[in-house]
């Protein structure tokens, strides 16, 4: 469960108040959040179905009628893009290499559960549940903590990114990390990737761009992908995709199909503060009708 804050002002009279989103909860294709805002009096319930344009809005209290309350919704509407298909299709890659590929929200007052750094050694530690990794490419890597934590314990460890931060990079004379297109990784299977790591990755690549990276992850021949997806992060810049778990199973499936968590791949995870969860996924032997 969410909720952001975000502070409101009303420039005429100076009056303060925020705007309060709780929900971020899948069931089936719909997001549902229920809204309140302390400035116009406003308060109500919305339903984003990703197969939909907009997300719909039902108010409880308040004039929707009003100039404001009417601006208000449709503010509401469009911070609510990122759940709804077509949404940043004018993106480009090129877009999204250049970090143009965020929703233009505001920025929030206050998030609970508040965002934490990722837990790199519970990530790490989670990997290990599915047998110990050999050789990982971390996609998404632009400070090399993960890298760097995997080749503390004897895992060699590569990361890619598209806006890699050098200063950050680990052991950059050794050349672990580089930067690119997602679609175009210079690796491929004569590499011998054993695992493939994407967390926090793929919601942030537009709807239209995921096919691409899909066929590109396929390409490098590795034993797994592991992922780790937002499905309710509209509040963080860049999250452009926001989808629930079996759309992203779908979304996978020409080349991949996940592998199901009965070892309590899933509970050990949230135990270890992994939220959202890691999903294994394995290759496909050919890449399956959809």
């Amino acid at each position: 469960m969410l909720e952001v804050h975000y502070p409101l002002r009303d420039d005429a009279t100076g009056q303060a108040g925020e705007l309060r989103l709780r929900g971020g909860v899948w069931a089936g294709d719909v997001c549902g959040f229920e809204f309140v805002d302390t400035l116009l009096g406003l308060a109500g319930t919305v339903a984003c179905d990703w197969r939909e344009a907009a997300p719909r809005l039902w108010l409880d209290e308040g004039d929707g009628r009003a100039p404001a309350a009417t601006a208000r919704l449709a503010e509401l509407a469009r911070w609510l893009r990122p759940f709804h298909a077509g949404a940043f299709r004018h993106l480009t890659d090129r877009d999204v290499r250049r970090g143009s590929a965020v929703p233009g929200t505001p920025v929030p007052a206050a998030v609970s559960p508040a965002p934490a750094s990722p837990p790199w050694p519970q990530l790490a530690a989670a990997l290990w549940r599915d047998g110990a990794p050999r050789l990982v490419l971390d996609l998404g890597s632009p400070h090399g903590q993960l890298v760097r934590h995997l080749r503390q314990h004897g895992v060699e460890a590569y990361g890619y990114d598209l806006c890699p931060d050098p200063g950050a990079r680990p052991d950059p004379d050794l050349g672990l990390a580089r930067d690119g297109p997602l679609a175009e990784i210079p690796f491929g299977p004569a590499d011998g990737f054993d695992t493939l790591l994407a967390c926090d990755v793929l919601a942030r690549v537009p709807e239209h761009l995921l096919g691409d990276l899909v066929a590109e992850l396929a390409r490098l021949g590795a034993e797994r992908l592991v992922v780790q997806i937002p499905t309710a992060a509209f509040h963080e810049p860049g999250q452009v995709t926001l989808r629930p778990p079996s759309w992203w199973d779908r979304r996978l499936t020409p080349w991949f199909r996940r592998v199901p968590s009965a070892d309590g791949r899933r509970a050990a995870a949230l135990a270890a503060g992994l939220a959202p969860p890691l999903r294994v996924y394995e290759p496909t032997s050919v890449p399956a009708a959809v």
